[in-house]
């Protein structure tokens, strides 16, 4: 499970940045901020409390004045292969989305900066769903909530623990596959492991973990790409090194999971609840308790994430104001894409 402490240190990390200079105390970053307390807007203005900070990044489009933005190690990443560190990266989902189609394409600007192999988190979310199902039928819980979102996950530690006990006890996505490389891809034994990923709170799974070395953003790879004058479509398209996923490639879409985890029990749809959104997401997980305070949850599954169109419009995307049929549509045809083309299929051991 995810938390915001950095084990390492005892601190909190950052991510999300403000500058007092732009910041003029409208107070817009309280209003769409679902947990508020880490908001302080008495002065002139809006103080800001880390450690009551989930890492949303709701605040960060909605201040018009530049004032927050969201903090990743892409800086770090970028100057770690300048000096040749080795490293991998696990790209997640969203990436068909924010890169327009383009995933192999990015693995070839990946694979061109010094990054010496590129796996897909679609796989991790196969094993994520996996584990899932597994914890269902071996322990039968009265209800699993989802935990591939690190920010639900820290808003359930820090605001409403009594769910904790409703937590999968299952790694997210990402970390299965960083995992999953640790044990099954030996020959990268050594490499530090950078996530390619939607999301400035995964910075802190990855702290509590110590499974992943660098979070950067879609948003930081975009950038970098137009600061370069670099186009994606330049670049020669680079197969993932892992075995090509099925549905999990539908995780960075509302329902993804639950789509997911029907190849492994037809008609668990049924028995899951799909929510996402701020603030619907989280008023469902305020009133969790009480509201089945004194009966068995109608669901067995909550498939929950923080951002309205799920992690394609994670606030490390670029994908803010696309049309949710364009962003569903690069997803759905992706997941078609592994019969069409029939991807390359790995030699080491599957560990499905």
């Amino acid at each position: 499970m995810t938390t915001n402490l950095n084990t390492q240190t005892g601190k909190y990390r950052s991510v999300i940045s403000v500058d007092k200079e732009k910041c003029v105390n409208c107070q817009r970053c309280i209003a769409v901020c679902p947990v508020k307390m880490c908001n302080n807007g008495a002065g002139d203005y809006v103080a800001f409390d880390e450690k009551l900070c989930i890492g949303c990044g709701s605040c960060i489009e909605a201040c018009t004045h530049g004032a927050r933005k969201g903090i990743d190690d892409a800086e770090l990443f970028f100057d770690s292969l300048k000096k040749g560190e080795k490293i991998v990266a696990i790209v997640a989902p969203a990436a068909i989305v924010s890169f327009r189609g383009k995933d192999l394409e990015l693995n070839g600007f990946l694979k061109s900066l010094g990054v010496e192999a590129v796996f897909d988190v679609s796989f991790g979310a196969e094993l994520t769903t996996k584990s899932y199902v597994e914890y269902i039928k071996n322990k039968n819980p009265d209800c699993v909530i989802s935990q591939p979102c690190p920010a639900l996950v820290s808003f359930i530690e820090t605001y409403r623990p009594e769910l904790i006990k409703y937590l999968a006890p299952a790694d997210s996505p990402m970390l299965h596959c960083a995992k999953m490389i640790k044990e099954f891809y030996t020959k990268y034994s050594g490499y530090k492991i950078a996530a390619i990923s939607p999301c400035y709170a995964k910075r802190r799974e990855f702290d509590e973990t110590g499974v992943c070395d660098y979070n950067v953003t879609m948003r930081s790879i975009q950038k970098y790409m137009e600061e370069k004058n670099l186009k994606l479509g330049s670049f020669p398209k680079v197969e993932y090194e892992n075995p090509a996923a099925e549905r999990g490639v539908l995780y960075s879409t509302p329902g993804g999971l639950m789509r997911t985890a029907e190849r492994f029990v037809p008609g668990i749809s049924e028995k899951t609840r799909k929510i996402e959104g701020n603030p619907k997401v989280f008023h469902y997980l305020a009133k969790f308790s009480e509201v089945n305070k004194n009966k068995k949850p109608c669901f067995t599954l909550v498939d929950c994430l923080n951002c309205e169109n799920g992690c394609n419009e994670g606030a490390g995307t670029t994908n803010q104001g696309m049309h949710l049929d364009e962003m569903e549509s690069f997803v759905e045809n992706r997941m078609q894409e592994p019969v069409r083309t029939g991807r390359k299929k790995d030699t080491a051991k599957n560990p499905l």
